[in-house]
């Protein structure tokens, strides 16, 4: 159910990712980020296309250096070569989904036209933050970084 009481329908779709990250599903984030009903299944899809672009591009180097070691893919890397493959995905998973959460959010005012998204359009931008930090912190731990980053001047 979504914030109008309109049910949600999950929509089974995959988005085809590169092959070295893992297939992503509209309906695990549909059911994992509980978006509103009112969004159509096409702008999750190309929100969601469009945060896998990023956070690929973000996680380039972390790919190159996997490769080299001989990971040809994540999700089914040898446990030797990639420990904790299973967490790797997750991490990934949540970097993209956060991002596609943190993407849509802003849009909810648009899509509905009832008072609520007056009181909804005010409060996405802080709400868009927190899940642009969660896919952050998710980016930064797949490449092995802390949260933050210190440099001495």
């Amino acid at each position: 159910m979504s914030f109008s009481g309109r049910p949600t329908t999950f929509v089974e779709r995959q988005i085809e990712n590169d092959g070295f990250w893992p297939d992503l599903s509209l309906s695990e984030f549909q059911k994992e980020y509980r978006l509103p009903a009112e969004y159509l299944v096409e702008l999750l899809s190309a929100d969601i296309t469009l945060a896998m672009i990023e956070v690929n591009r973000d996680l380039a180097k972390c790919k190159a250096k996997w490769q080299a070691a001989g990971i040809t893919n994540v999700e089914n890397a040898d446990s030797t070569l990639l420990p904790e493959r299973a967490f790797k995905v997750t991490l990934y998973k949540r970097a993209v989904y956060g991002r596609t959460k943190a993407n849509s959010l802003p849009q909810f005012a648009t899509v509905t036209r009832r008072e609520s998204a007056e009181n909804t359009g005010k409060e996405a931008p802080e709400r868009r933050e927190t899940f642009l930090e969660f896919s952050q912190q998710a980016v930064r731990a797949l490449q092995g970084r802390g949260r933050i980053t210190a440099v001495l001047l």
